[in-house]
């Protein structure tokens, strides 16, 4: 079955098995549709009145925030310092601007309303980013992921395999949606976008993020942090593919 919420001016979708009681999923995705909204309404960096906002205008501080705001940034800041500062929630001018991370963390904050569910298997996505649990739909074979094209996104450059140790998978462009990425290189960005993939949702957003911000180094160094990584770029109107020894497509 595949059911959806929307918050965020986005479709979170989730695919789970047929053994899952309807009425039980219909439930669960009020309280995550909910929780979604929730989220939105706290980092929005685009309503005037979320904490993100009013903490960038100095009318409130941290302390006065609910204790997830806290959360987040001290996610930022640890991310920043593996990414030797190429994922950042500090933009120029210093406003504090942590949506590099915020959806993900949200995806991840409802995790356990998933798993309550007790289905042999499911996937929870959005733009882009999936995170899997269990057995996929068909018995024997891992979920697949497909990859958008970084300049159509009803273009595909291929399908992965979650599951077996790699549960996660986070894309993060500057062709689409890419307001949430600025380059920590001075100049254009190396890579147009970045998928990477691992056993945390978050991590991979904010090293995908982090990768098409800072460039190749980036994306040899989150390798070393144990995550395998595509990354494209764009040469002469044709993609060109960067792949990590253990990027595997799927057949």
């Amino acid at each position: 079955m595949i059911v959806s919420a929307h918050a965020m001016a986005m479709d979170f979708t989730l695919d789970v098995d047929d053994s899952v009681d309807e009425q039980l999923l219909r439930e669960t995705m009020l309280h995550v549709e909910r929780d979604l909204t929730w989220a939105d309404s706290v980092f929005s960096t685009f309503k005037a009145d979320s904490c993100v906002s009013r903490l960038g205008r100095g009318e409130i501080a941290v302390a006065d925030c609910p204790p997830a705001v806290e959360q987040v940034l001290d996610l930022c800041a640890e991310y920043s310092e593996s990414t030797a500062n190429a994922f950042t929630a500090i933009r120029d001018g210093g406003q504090i601007d942590p949506t590099g991370i915020v959806k993900t963390w949200a995806m991840d904050r409802v995790r356990w309303r998933l798993d309550a569910l007790q289905a042999r298997g499911w996937l929870w996505g959005c733009a882009g980013d999936a995170m899997v649990s269990g057995i996929g739909p068909e018995a024997g074979r891992a979920w697949r992921v497909g990859i958008a094209h970084p300049e159509d996104r009803f273009r595909s450059v291929g399908a992965i395999e979650l599951g077996r140790g790699r549960t996660a998978i986070a894309t993060s462009g500057t062709s689409i949606h890419g307001d949430h990425i600025w380059t920590t290189t001075g100049g254009a960005p190396w890579y147009v976008q970045a998928s990477v993939v691992g056993d945390d949702l978050i991590a991979c957003d904010a090293w995908a993020t982090a990768i098409v911000a800072g460039g190749e180094s980036v994306a040899l160094a989150a390798q070393e942090h144990g995550m395998d990584v595509l990354a494209l770029r764009m040469v002469d109107g044709q993609v060109v593919a960067d792949r990590s020894p253990g990027w595997r497509w799927a057949a």
